[in-house]
Formats: C-alpha cells, structure tokens, sequence
C-alpha cells in the first residue's frame, strides 16, 4: 500500500479518538470540572499557541531526521499521553491537570502534523489528490469519532471516551510503522523562524485567520449545540458526523471542481462558504437546521482546505517543503488557538444567536478578502517555482 493511503488511515483512525477528546473536552472542563468557558478558551489558546510553533520546529525536525521517523515518533507520544486520562484518575478529575495534558496533547500533535502531509506531498504525483485523499481519511475519523464519543457519552460516561482515545492512538502509531520514508536531501540544520516567500507569507496569515473560524467547533459549536440539544451529546455527535460523512462523500467531486476552476479561486470561493456556512448556525434551532449548516460549510472545506496545501507545496522548493508546511500549518494553529478566545468571550455576552455567530466568523471573511488582494502575488510565485522546478529536471 503507497504512503498516501497508510498516512490516511492512520489519520482517519487517530481522528476517531482526537476528533472526541477535542470537541467533547470544552463541555467536559465546563460541566465536569466547573471551569468557566472562558477560561477554557484560554486553555485552548494556550495549547493551540504551543501547536503553533511545536508545527514549525516539526516540520524542520522531518526535514532534518526524515519525515516518516518524526510522524511516527509524536504519534508514539500521543499514545503515552493518552494513558494519562485512561489509567490516572488524578489527572481525569482535576480542574488544573485535565487542561494540562490536554494542551500537551496539542503540541504532540503540532509536531507530527507537518511530517504527515510532507509525507503525502512527496508520494503524490499530483499533489491535490494526495492532499485530497489524506482530507478524506482525515473527516473518516472526525466525522464518525465525535458520533462514537457521543454515543459513549450519552450510555456510558466520560471514562469510555478517555478508554477509546488510547485504544485509537495506538493503533494510528502502528500503522504509521507501515509507511516507508521518503528521499530527501537538506543540508539546512538551523531552525530559523524566517522565510522570504512572500506567497507563503500571504497564504499563512489567510489560513489563521479562516481557521479562527474553524476554531469554532471547539467551543461556540459544541457548547452552543448543548444548549440547543439539552445535553444529548449524541445528537451533538451528528452534527459533527454530518460534515465527516460529507467530506467522504463529496470529496471526489470537489477535487474535479478545483482541478476544472484552479487552485486558487477553489481556495478564495472555498473560504468564503465555509465561512457563511458557520454563519447560519445563528438561524438554526433544532438539528435539521444544525445539518443543513454543516453541508453548506462542507462543501466550502471540500475546496479550501486541499488547495490551500496544495499550493504551499507548489510555491515550495522541494528541500523546503516540510518547513514550509510546518510555517504554513503553524499560522492555522494560531488561528485555532486565538479563534476559542472569541467564542469564550461572546458566549456569555451575547444574546442573540445571530449576532453571536456573526461576531465569531468576521475573521473568515478578512481571510478571503486577504486572498482576493494577493491573486497577482500567488501567481507570479507558482509560475517561478514552476520555471525553476522544470529547469532542474530538464
């Protein structure tokens, strides 16, 4: 089986236990352990901040140490980390440890992420598919695993999520063993926080920002789903489940749209609906309506997210492309980080749905605009990268 498959699975299978601890662990910290939202959503900053930059220092370390030893190493970690919510009550029950490892969690996974989707751009022959694949067996695992662990929630109990997290991390680990590592060649040892690509540049501060929103699943989505489903954490896990399934679904078709209109204009028309697609939760009140949403916001990530990869791959020099990736992601991870903040924030403040969820995904629509300034920019750099890349292999 090629990489790009093996790196899928193990994604789709981690996802099924990181996708629950996730989304679950903001109404866990919230209704279990008595923390106000706010502060979770600095718990979530503050995780997503050390993400942020643990992607970078990830991505250089797979430059350097090779991709494939760097994936499976963290995802080793992710498992010794998992033990601690399985087997350690004292840390399960606090109000001070649960946020701890929990943000240890994000960081290993920081880590990891820039080696698994170097290790898919350097076994495609065409990028956007490989990405596509990798998105694929991705939403396989957060779309079913917030189900699951809704599921064990509403029958069970926390404890079983916590079991179900471990069983998944380690099994994600041995079939990451599987994947063979890729040839590269990079003298570069400094880990220097510096780039020069102005495309890159653009691309990364777009990406915080759209995934600001994205963010939103953590806190606003889940907590705001409670109150609407009144603690049925399984009719929470559909709506979660919805956008998986769609993804999986879908994914094909939306591959042969951006193939057909261009990378880019897929990413700017992409952000745009996955922006108003989160949005119109404000207008919904019950999980038809919540459904409905989550397609519309779908099929605005069945574009965006691939193409946005794809493109930083395609404006990257081949010894650079870990790093880049690592940058790349570390921007999404500070959008991730910073986007809690706004949902803990206006949730207590704010009455009306509507303007809630305005306030909220305001950053998404800054993101498009970003990209709708900087067309000119992206394809010069492609078209460079282009020219250079061909000269070497001619």
């Amino acid at each position: 089986m090629d990489n790009v498959k093996l790196v899928a699975i193990s994604s789709a299978i981690r996802g099924f236990g990181f996708s629950s601890i996730w989304i679950y662990s903001s109404i866990y910290m919230n209704e279990i352990l008595g923390v106000p939202t706010f502060y979770i959503s600095i718990v979530f900053m503050l995780g997503g901040t050390a993400s942020s930059f643990a992607m970078y220092a990830g991505g250089r370390l797979g430059d350097i140490m090779g991709h494939k030893l760097v994936y499976s190493m963290f995802l080793l970690f992710t498992f010794a980390v998992s033990l601690l919510y399985s087997l350690d009550r004292n840390v399960s029950v606090s109000a001070l440890f649960y946020p701890m490892v929990f943000g240890a969690i994000l960081l290993i996974n920081g880590l990891q992420s820039p080696s698994s989707n170097a290790l898919v751009s350097r076994s495609s022959n065409v990028q956007l598919k490989g990405f596509s694949i990798l998105r694929v067996g991705g939403n396989l695992g957060w779309g079913f695993g917030p189900a699951i662990g809704g599921f064990l929630l509403s029958f069970y109990g926390f404890s079983y999520l916590f079991y179900f997290f471990s069983i998944t991390s380690f099994l994600s680990f041995l079939v990451s063993m599987l994947v063979r590592e890729t040839e590269q060649k990079n003298t570069e040892r400094k880990l220097n926080f510096r780039t020069s690509n102005l495309a890159l540049i653009i691309l990364s501060f777009s990406a915080m920002f759209l995934f600001m929103v994205q963010a939103q699943e953590t806190i606003s989505l889940s907590i705001y789903s409670n109150t609407i489903f009144s603690g049925t954490y399984y009719e929470i896990g559909i709506v979660y489940m919805t956008n998986g399934i769609l993804v999986i679904l879908t994914q094909p078709i939306f591959y042969k749209i951006s193939s057909k209109i261009g990378e880019y204009p897929s990413l700017v028309i992409g952000g745009f609906i996955y922006t108003l697609g989160f949005l119109t939760y404000g207008f919904d009140y019950n999980l038809s309506q919540m459904i409905m949403s989550t397609a519309v916001l779908t099929m605005g990530e069945n574009l965006a997210f691939p193409t946005g990869y794809s493109i930083v791959a395609a404006i990257s020099r081949k010894e650079r492309i870990g790093t880049n990736l690592g940058i790349y992601n570390a921007f999404m991870s500070m959008g991730r980080a910073t986007g809690p903040l706004l949902g803990g924030y206006f949730i207590p403040i704010v009455g009306s749905h509507i303007l809630f969820w305005l306030y909220v995904t305001l950053p998404g629509f800054i993101s498009v605009s970003i990209l709708l300034f900087s067309y000119r920019t992206i394809r010069e750099y492609r078209k460079k990268f282009s020219y250079e890349e061909k000269l070497v292999s001619g």
